[in-house]
């Protein structure tokens, strides 16, 4: 936003004939004391301009309308003073822009949960809609469904996607928010992913190491040999990686869970079965290691808890509301946002990923807290009240 079309917000605002998104957005201003572009992000911004609306539709209904009015008057000499201050570059997300663009109330409408939705990324840039029916694939000399019958292209007329014995290539299995998959990689390993997820492959492991790259949440069955074609490596064990973007899992045969979300502030790294190697720790079965940052604490893990997605299910055993809601924002293909002070209750309870998003937060009321669906355009969200 350059500096004159900010001094025409405000000089609308002074005047009493702005629109509602631009009051808004001048009060965000205010909120944050903005002198300088840097002074306010869009996350900031995004969740202060709903917070400044409710809290003036409630100052309107209040019992002290003088009060109200007072505040309303200084308001504009105190923006003033901000703006001038300001260097005029404040950059607004396009998804809250001053065009008046209203979230609605969703009265008697629901949300259907995630399924089997997935998309795989070919080497030649081709990408293929997984079928929803399946729910897995498998990596050989073609790229099959679980049943056998061939992954074809969605362009008509093309050929399945193969592999090759003789050049590895790298291929991409995403997930959208409301999806998972399955796939079998070339050496046997088994990967669950979860939503909002990406697993990045070779087509064909190399006879000294197996290295696959995470971005979100994965369960991995790791194969504990894989036989190269020479029968001097055959039956070698061959160490299996997995890369994140904040460390490597060395792995020799195992099951584990990793959590790599970009949205989250820690990795978690969760032992099954087996033995797997997080930086300079070595965990042993029912342990979790998470890192912050460059800190990596150990810690006795709750296992049904942390796999409990790739068996169909939310388990929160003492889970706080902001990470139950990330967990269901993922899964439900929603944005979630947070109206006054809410309460730090832990959430206890087993709930079905299979069960509509109005009955999960059914649920979810127990913990004194209340939610409103809000929809934009195709865009859903969910308002979490006290």
């Amino acid at each position: 936003m350059d500096k004159q079309t900010a001094e025409n917000i405000l000089a609308r605002y002074r005047a009493g004939n702005c629109t509602e998104a631009e009051q808004q957005l001048v009060e965000s201003w205010i909120l944050h004391g903005v002198t300088s572009p840097l002074d306010l992000n869009d996350a900031q911004l995004l969740e202060d301009l709903l917070d400044i609306r409710l809290r003036l539709e409630r100052n309107l209904h209040a019992q002290h309308p003088t009060k109200t009015y007072r505040l309303r008057k200084w308001l504009p000499y105190v923006a003033a003073a901000l703006i001038a201050l300001a260097v005029g570059a404040l950059v607004i997300g396009d998804q809250w822009s001053i065009t008046g663009d209203q979230w609605s109330a969703i009265n008697d409408a629901d949300i259907a949960p995630g399924g089997n939705r997935a998309t795989l990324t070919l080497a030649d840039g081709r990408t293929i809609d997984l079928s929803e029916a399946q729910g897995s694939i498998i990596i050989g000399d073609r790229i099959t469904y679980a049943d056998g019958s061939l992954v074809l292209s969605s362009g008509s007329g093309e050929q399945p996607p193969k592999t090759n014995h003789d050049e590895s290539r790298l291929l991409t299995l995403t997930t959208p928010q409301g999806g998972t998959y399955q796939i079998t990689l070339p050496d046997g390993t088994k990967v669950w992913l979860n939503a909002a997820s990406t697993l990045k492959y070779p087509s064909r492991f190399d006879r000294k190491e197996r290295i696959v790259e995470l971005e979100g949440e994965a369960y991995f069955d790791v194969s504990e040999q894989w036989s190269a074609a020479d029968s001097r490596s055959a039956n070698k064990k061959i160490p299996f990686l997995v890369k994140t973007k904040e460390q490597t899992v060395e792995v020799l045969g195992t099951q584990f869970n990793i959590m790599a979300y970009a949205d989250e502030v820690e990795t978690k790294t969760t032992l099954v079965e087996g033995k797997v190697k997080v930086s300079d720790f070595t965990l042993k079965p029912g342990q979790q290691a998470t890192l912050r940052g460059t800190a990596i604490d150990i810690q006795v893990a709750d296992i049904q808890s942390v796999v409990a997605w790739k068996e169909g299910y939310f388990v929160f055993n003492g889970t706080e509301l902001r990470d139950a809601m990330r967990q269901l924002s993922r899964w439900y293909k929603v944005e979630v946002i947070y109206e006054g002070n809410i309460p730090r209750t832990p959430f206890f309870g087993k709930i079905s990923r299979d069960d509509t998003l109005v009955e999960v937060l059914d649920i979810l009321k127990a913990g004194k807290v209340n939610f409103r669906i809000e929809q934009r355009e195709k865009i859903n969200r969910v308002v979490v009240m006290p």
